[in-house]
């Protein structure tokens, strides 16, 4: 719609399409970059989730007024130990905590579970019978960049 509306002014589809991109270029690489000191969480979500034809694994943060925080994406699938682990130590190296604990909630993948103890060790608590439809959900906000908002029970 954006693109033959934009046609009408004299502006042409590849511009607007050149523009978007760039936007969400951008904004990704604010994620990806954005520091996760300042954030006090309590839960974290690891799921994959298909854009497409894109294995995508997602981390979502919730803190204790129960918000949803966007910490990362990594291009490949759940089943990735290396991907997972990748992941997580972004977001270490971003300034989440590794000497607190976490609730992780996972979908009982063994390389998410690998890749958290290496990362984080084996005592954090784990939920692993969740689908993550948080992660998913969070996923779809993510490309319209909204990232706050109380998470629902886990089904």
């Amino acid at each position: 719609m954006l693109p033959e509306m934009a046609e009408t002014v004299g502006v042409s589809r590849s511009s607007v399409s050149r523009e978007a991109i760039e936007a969400n270029e951008e904004a990704l690489k604010r994620l990806s970059e954005r520091r996760l000191e300042e954030l006090d969480l309590l839960v974290i979500y690891l799921d994959g989730v298909m854009f497409g034809e894109h294995h995508v694994l997602v981390a979502v943060g919730v803190d204790g007024e129960g918000k949803k925080h966007v910490l990362g994406i990594a291009e490949g699938a759940s089943e990735n130990q290396a991907v997972a682990k990748g992941l997580l130590e972004n977001l270490v190296g971003r300034g989440l905590a590794t000497n607190r604990k976490y609730l992780f909630v996972i979908d009982g993948s063994k390389a998410l579970r690998a890749a958290m103890d290496a990362v984080f060790g084996a005592e954090h608590p784990l939920q692993a019978a969740c689908d993550c439809a948080h992660c998913a959900s969070a996923a779809r906000a993510t490309a319209r960049w909204c990232c706050a908002g109380p998470l629902p029970p886990c089904s």
